[in-house]
């Protein structure tokens, strides 16, 4: 659309631009009890929740396998998780489900505890 004097006027029938959601994931050491402010982070840019959430699944499997060949047992790991462990917190993730889903299951694939492939910042 063109006024007088040759200035273009902006469309005004447009919709305004829409910014990408943006979804996270809160991860820090079970040990501390959330004690410790330094001992949590967030991990921002998440294109969707189920983004977010494959991160956080993968990072809790990759906990779990670091500890599950020094646990004589399911519950041996499932304490040493909750003691030693660090959690992966994304919105729609139920966390105790997937725990216990690692801990009956173990990982088969490397890409299974590969979180980092899926950092948004990386």
């Amino acid at each position: 659309m063109t006024r007088a004097g040759g200035r273009r006027q902006p469309r005004q029938d447009l919709p305004a631009p829409r910014h990408a959601a943006s979804f996270s994931v809160r991860c820090g050491e079970h040990g501390d009890d959330g004690a410790d402010p330094d001992d949590a982070w967030l991990v921002e840019g998440f294109a969707s929740a189920e983004a977010a959430q494959d991160y956080a699944r993968r990072f809790i499997r990759a906990q779990i396998e670091d500890l599950r060949q020094d646990a004589a047992s399911a519950e041996a790991l499932r304490a040493a998780y909750y003691r030693f462990g660090e959690y992966a917190r994304a919105e729609g993730l139920d966390h105790v489900a997937w725990v216990a889903h690692c801990i009956a299951t173990p990982a088969t694939r490397k890409q299974d505890t590969d979180y980092q492939a899926l950092d948004p910042q990386r």
